[in-house]
């Protein structure tokens, strides 16, 4: 017991100091790069691409404080003491992901057709035979670097990406879309920063281990992802004696995390839902100047796009895993964090390439928006295409961006029954699997989850599957601010049905405030769709 604690300790402290080893040295890079100056009328250099994702329907408002945000509603109910929550946290005066981004659009802006700009013929729209974007309806601003600066970076990205590409097996992919300015020297050095220290989680992550008892069994493999080429480790879970009735779930983890870091969510998902589950490991590098990444559109369009046609490259995974049936044709998406973003923005691309048609609905736990592409994809999920979005949320903090996707989901379908908030939830409630080392670590980071919360979580996900699937409404729902009860092997968990009673965040971990600094300086600089000149550059893969 004493070694296996050391060894708790020595793993947590690693993991730790590889994360903030990195995030140190990306902060260093930017300070050293210089954040992007920008000139109103131009395309942008890796900041959010938010203006884009406007409405055509009205002009956008002033954007509100932060704090203003939170979804209204009446009656108000004071939020539960929980033994677990501590005083909210201070309201921070510096600018944050969610203050760059949209104000929220209304339910009916949302609703009518006539105010949702196709994001497809959009992207073309902006890309000239130049390369420089034209004027779409609605008007969109745009910024860019100045002339001299964006030569400079040009010149910076074209040496660093040669060395680059004669040190390491490079693949080379080239852009679909791109926006009209070139990758910087931080975007290079960012890539392999962060492909490095995802193979590292990757190995030190392992292959999936099944809870003791387990009826499932899961193999890893590959599969070429459509559009971008790229070759993802994926891992498959297949319940027991599975037949025409089982059914197919599409998984997909958080910014930073892994897919064998799930295994125990997964594997108790398959079985309990009768489903088989694929979950594939795709990049969290933000830098990533053809936007393949978790929080990239070309990932995010390319998930959609494995439901497309004869669906090859699942099948072609699924066959080397060993499975030998044909996959179910119906599904379900779902996303624990950033994961949560990704398969929400699919489902609305699925809208666009024709297969909404097999999707059941979506499920999200304690997911993030760092795009406004929730609000986008739930534009698109409405009428004949509606499909039900439910998240399970922690209470509002800095790991789920104080509670913005319950928020939006409220905003976007107001009155109807859009998810839970778990009292004394926590970020790493659905994030469960077999490595002690990282699971203490993810402790440590986002605060540790109490063992009721991880049991209901997995409850209210396998009741709200079943019902998508059977089309029945047996699984735990609740009115708006209705306080549940959710009884549980390890004691009786507490729900709160959306919307959140109260949007103050609280404060789980003593670095909160830090985290919070860190996420924010790295992420203004993701890269959200292709930039120009994307194909030029190298980006090195790696599949493990």
């Amino acid at each position: 017991m004493k070694a296996a604690g050391v060894m708790h300790v020595v793993g947590t402290a690693l993991g730790m100091g590889l994360g903030m080893g990195l995030v140190g040295g990306a902060m260093a890079l930017t300070v050293a790069v210089g954040p992007v100056q920008a000139d109103p009328g131009h395309g942008n250099t890796g900041t959010r691409t938010h203006d884009r994702k406007a409405h055509d329907s009205a002009a956008r408002p002033a954007k509100p404080h932060r704090h203003d945000r939170a979804v209204k509603s009446s009656p108000q109910v004071a939020p539960d003491s929980s033994p677990k929550t501590e005083p909210a946290a201070k309201p921070d005066k510096a600018v944050t992901r969610r203050d760059r981004m949209h104000v929220i659009p209304t339910a009916a802006a949302q609703t009518d057709p006539s105010s949702h700009v196709d994001r497809k013929a959009e992207r073309k729209a902006e890309r000239s035979s130049t390369g420089a974007p034209v004027s779409v309806a609605p008007a969109v601003t745009q910024t860019a670097t100045s002339t001299t600066s964006l030569r400079a970076a040009s010149a910076q990205v074209e040496t660093a990406a040669t060395a680059v590409g004669a040190g390491s097996a490079a693949t080379v992919t080239t852009a679909s879309t791109a926006t009209a300015h070139a990758p910087t020297l931080l975007n290079v050095v960012g890539t392999l920063l962060f492909n490095a220290l995802g193979a590292v989680m990757q190995w030190f992550a392992g292959k999936p281990v099944l809870p003791k008892g387990s009826t499932v069994t899961v193999k890893v493999t590959s599969m070429t992802m459509p559009d971008t080429g790229q070759k993802v480790n994926t891992d498959w879970y297949f319940p027991e004696n599975a037949n025409e009735s089982t059914r197919l779930i599409y998984f997909q983890h958080g910014f930073m995390a892994v897919n064998s870091m799930y295994s125990y969510t997964l594997a108790a998902l398959a079985e309990r839902t009768n489903s088989i589950i694929v979950a594939p490991t795709l990049s969290s590098n933000a830098f990533d100047v053809k936007a393949q990444w978790l929080g990239g559109s070309a990932d995010q369009q390319a998930v959609a796009d494995l439901f497309v046609g004869d669906r090859a490259a699942l099948t072609a995974s699924a066959h080397a895993a060993g499975f030998e049936g044909t996959l179910p044709t119906s599904f379900v998406l779902m996303g624990h964090s950033l994961g949560g973003a990704l398969v929400t923005s699919a489902a609305g691309y699925l809208v666009d390439n024709g297969a909404v048609a097999d999707l059941k609905g979506v499920v999200l736990l304690d997911s993030v928006d760092l795009n406004n592409v929730v609000p986008t994809a739930l534009a698109k999920l409405t009428g004949v295409n509606y499909r039900p979005v439910y998240d399970i949320s922690s209470e509002p903090y800095v790991w789920n961006i104080d509670g913005l996707v319950g928020q939006e989901l409220e905003a976007a379908r107001p009155g109807q029954f859009n998810g839970v908030m778990l009292q004394g939830g926590r970020h790493i409630d659905g994030l469960q699997g077999a490595n002690p080392l990282l699971q203490g670590a993810e402790y440590l980071i986002a605060g540790a989850s109490w063992a009721r919360n991880v049991a209901a979580e997995k409850d209210l996900a396998a009741g709200w599957i079943n019902d998508m699937f059977a089309g029945t409404h047996d699984g735990i729902y609740g009115s708006p601010h209705q306080t549940i009860e959710i009884p549980t092997s390890a004691g009786d968990a507490t729900a709160v049905a959306f919307p959140f009673s109260s949007t103050t965040p609280i404060r789980a971990t003593p670095w909160d405030g830090i985290a919070k600094v860190i996420l924010d300086t790295v992420l203004q600089f993701a890269v959200y769709e292709p930039l120009a000149g994307a194909g030029a550059a190298t980006q090195v893969t790696t599949s493990v």
